[in-house]
């Protein structure tokens, strides 16, 4: 096996000097530059719905909670004759939920191809929000590894040809984090992540400075929100936090990491960060990164020697910004990597 290293000049082109199902990314011409690409995804369009699709499920996975929590999501089968692809678990990121467009449009393009995919809400999020009590972090994986077991035991028929997965942004990093722990034993065969900040360390501070601030801000409140649904399991005192947190940061030092028994914010991301345990993983997994991404870091990325034989492949491109990757013909850049990457990989 050979490494090679990405460095300041090779970086970008280490995916499209290896891999031959990686298409360089052109970014749209009206939506240039890391914030434009990131805002890109309100523009999301998709007719797929969920009511109307032909054989859909909605499910819903019982806790044993006591009153339980009931986490939700919904089966897509393919309607493509004689499809034998994987079912495709999708999860969205901090803020989103199982029908979010950027969501849709995924799976929109994995239909498609003839994989069946199943949206996922994270607990709280989504139809999750009024029948749960307790809450997850981005480290928290027995949410991920339940639907998996849910999947194999009381839906086998979904995932006879097996389970792959997309995550997005901090859903990325529960889905790296799961495949670290699982090793050998993963439920998953193949998988990608969107945009996921490696480092939530590095992140949370980068929120924190100049005009990122703003994105800071929105992704507070509807963390915020998420929080202070109806029903949820908080005492007064830890709702007065959460409504007077003034960052990510502090959301995460004032709250997250005692509520989860972390000292602070800091000791809570360096006990969670995907980066940590990424060698960890062991199937073929796509990591999408933009190089002037608002949120995430570039470091974690330039300062690995990756390998073209995996099990990570990186799909890095100068821009596409946060979860965006508008290319010129306006599509999404890492819709149509993943549907090939997981159509030409072995796994």
């Amino acid at each position: 096996m050979s490494n090679e290293t990405i460095g300041n000049d090779s970086n970008l082109r280490f995916g499209l000097k290896h891999f031959p199902w990686l298409d360089p990314f052109v970014p749209h011409r009206w939506w240039r530059g890391g914030w434009l690409q990131t805002l890109s995804i309100k523009s999301v369009r998709t007719d797929l719905d969920t009511n109307q699709w032909p054989g859909a499920v909605q499910f819903d996975i019982v806790g044993d909670q006591t009153p339980p929590d009931v986490l939700s999501g919904y089966y897509l089968p393919s309607q493509v004759p004689g499809s034998d692809r994987p079912l495709v678990v999708i999860i969205h990121g901090m803020g989103g939920h199982a029908r979010s467009g950027y969501m849709l449009s995924m799976a929109e393009r994995l239909l498609e191809a003839g994989f069946p995919v199943v949206l996922w809400n994270n607990r709280g999020a989504g139809d999750s929000a009024q029948s749960c009590r307790r809450f997850h972090h981005p480290g928290f994986t027995d949410d991920l590894s339940g639907l998996c077991q849910y999947l194999r035991t009381e839906r086998a028929a979904w995932c006879e040809h097996g389970l792959a997965a997309v995550a997005f942004s901090l859903g990325g990093n529960v889905l790296l984090r799961y495949l670290a722990e699982a090793g050998d034993d993963s439920q998953f065969s193949i998988a990608a992540s969107i945009s996921t900040p490696l480092d939530m360390h590095t992140t949370s501070q980068n929120l924190r400075r100049g005009a990122n601030r703003l994105f800071d801000r929105y992704l507070l409140h509807r963390q915020q929100k998420e929080l202070l649904r109806e029903g949820s399991d908080l005492c007064d005192q830890e709702r007065q936090v959460i409504q007077s947190a003034r960052s990510v940061w502090d959301l995460d030092d004032r709250f997250t990491a005692p509520r989860f028994d972390y000292e602070n914010a800091e000791e809570f991301y360096r006990e969670n960060s995907a980066i940590y345990v990424l060698d960890k993983i062991s199937i073929p997994t796509l990591l999408f990164h933009a190089m002037d991404d608002p949120v995430v870091d570039d470091d974690v990325f330039r300062d690995r020697d990756w390998s073209a034989e995996g099990p990570l492949y990186p799909a890095l491109a100068e821009s596409g910004g946060h979860t965006g990757f508008l290319d010129q013909d306006g599509q999404r850049w890492h819709e149509r990597a993943i549907v090939n990457f997981f159509a030409h990989v072995d796994h």
